[in-house]
């Protein structure tokens, strides 16, 4: 084998371990990026929008019909605790803590462990072994970085629910346990009037990611293989990532065909949740439990890569998925054509969804996961002012360049886009939804006189 030659197979090897070592690390590199984006890198501090999201919030399928708090903790230095207020008429708070692996720590809120009643959680660092003081829920984390998505719910689409839901926000702290007995003032930004861009970056920018975390974090048990296949690429805890002009070509040519994999799993693995329906949810129940369980319960299989599915297109855990909340995705048509934006589409929504909270049907680029960019409406729900709903209590929703006369309210326009995808949302999850006693039905391409074609 001559030098070429084996240069060759070296930069093929590289470039294998870059793909799967792409895939393993797409939530944590989500996490990260999102705490450079939003936080700008800070710890134990807020950052929420005071009002509904826009097209100016480029996250991962965000919510555009509540309010979102979020902040990123750091137990270097010891304990941080949490509090989350006590929720009064008219408000909710549905919220779940995670690591920066994005696995679960606790759902907290209406529908977590206070039951909406307030409690104080303390998030401990890896190894903690000292006694926890009394009052405080204990929440044991593998990484010292975590987060939280903590989502005020509104009771209606006013501005009067709109502001009892940033009053409850408020109220949430965050302190390090070491100051409990005179707790500094929680910092908190709003983030309503900025470009936020935290969808994922398949270029070098990834790995750089990858590597900073790498520095920062402990081992896990169940990880310490790719120890070496990183390594293999040029990133080592204690050392430098400066890779050469080179390498950054192989591992940009890597990260593409990562997302390439990543994308054709999400696009054609899945099962329908409904008999004879395009509608999924968009992760394995090897990674639905795997999650749940912290993963290390789970010593026969590791679903990682299902679990890259999720994380190139979304954020956050669910410790008790379908509880407070439920998701379902559709990029297909009732027959199986993908979402084309110039086309326009209805879909019938039947009566009696059965959720105690909301329900809501979200529309994203299909290319980045992301609400369409320009666009001023990206869902339709059951809180959406002037609803249409029909005689039977069906609710017909549409999507398409341009709204249809008298459907106004019911349609969500494709803007600046070449294809869709579509996200329905339960909150406050009643038991048909998992039984399939209820079931949501396709969309249908139509006319501009609303007839199916």
């Amino acid at each position: 084998m001559n030098a070429d030659s084996a240069r060759n197979t070296l930069d093929r090897g590289v470039h294998r371990r870059a793909v799967e070592s792409a895939v393993w690390a797409m939530p944590a590199v989500n996490f990260e990026l999102m705490r450079e984006v939003l936080a700008g890198g800070e710890s134990n501090t807020f950052v929420y929008w005071s009002r509904l999201l826009d097209w100016r919030n480029q996250t991962l399928t965000p919510n555009p019909d509540l309010i979102y708090y979020m902040a990123f903790f750091d137990t270097h230095d010891g304990p941080v605790v949490v509090e989350i207020p006590a929720e009064s008429e008219d408000q909710a708070l549905n919220g779940t803590l995670c690591n920066l692996w994005q696995v679960p720590l606790a759902d907290v809120g209406h529908f977590g462990v206070d039951q909406g009643k307030g409690a104080k959680y303390l998030i401990l660092p890896p190894g903690w072994d000292a006694a926890v003081p009394d009052g405080y829920i204990a929440l044991p984390s593998e990484t010292y970085r975590s987060y939280a998505l903590l989502r005020s719910v509104l009771s209606e689409g006013t501005q009067r629910a709109l502001d009892r839901g940033l009053e409850l926000c408020r109220r949430i702290r965050v302190y390090p346990l070491a100051q409990a007995t005179n707790p500094p003032q929680t910092r908190a930004r709003d983030l309503a009037d900025e470009l936020v861009d935290t969808t994922i970056p398949y270029d070098i920018r990834f790995y750089r990611l990858l590597h900073r975390i790498i520095q920062d974090e402990p081992w896990l048990a169940r990880d310490r293989v790719f120890a070496e296949i990183l390594a293999g690429i040029g990133i080592e805890k204690g050392k430098d990532f400066d890779p050469t002009p080179q390498r950054i070509a192989v591992l940009e040519e890597a990260i593409a065909e990562a997302h390439e994999w990543v994308r054709a799993t999400y696009q054609e693995s899945f099962e329908p949740f409904f008999a004879d329906s395009q509608w999924f949810f968009p992760a394995s129940q090897d990674f639905i439990e795997a999650q749940r369980d912290g993963f290390d319960a789970h010593d026969q299989l590791y679903p990682y890569t299902s679990r890259g599915v999720v994380y190139h297109m979304a954020f956050i855990g669910l410790k008790h998925l379908g509880v407070g909340q439920f998701y379902l995705v559709n990029l297909r048509d009732k027959d199986g054509s993908r979402f084309n934006s110039a086309e326009t589409y209805r879909m019938p929504v039947p009566a009696g969804v059965p959720v105690s909270q909301y329900w809501s049907v979200t529309m994203y680029d299909a290319e980045t996961h992301g609400f369409i960019r320009g666009n001023t409406k990206y869902s339709v729900s059951s809180q959406t002012p002037g609803l249409t709903i029909n005689d039977d209590g069906t609710v017909d929703v549409y999507f398409g360049p341009q709204a249809l006369p008298g459907h106004e309210a019911n349609f969500i326009e494709t803007g600046n886009s070449a294809g869709f995808e579509l996200m329905f949302r339960f909150y406050g999850v009643g038991p048909d939804v998992l039984s399939k006693r209820w079931s949501l039905r396709d969309a249908e391409r139509i006319d501009n006189r609303n007839r199916v074609v």
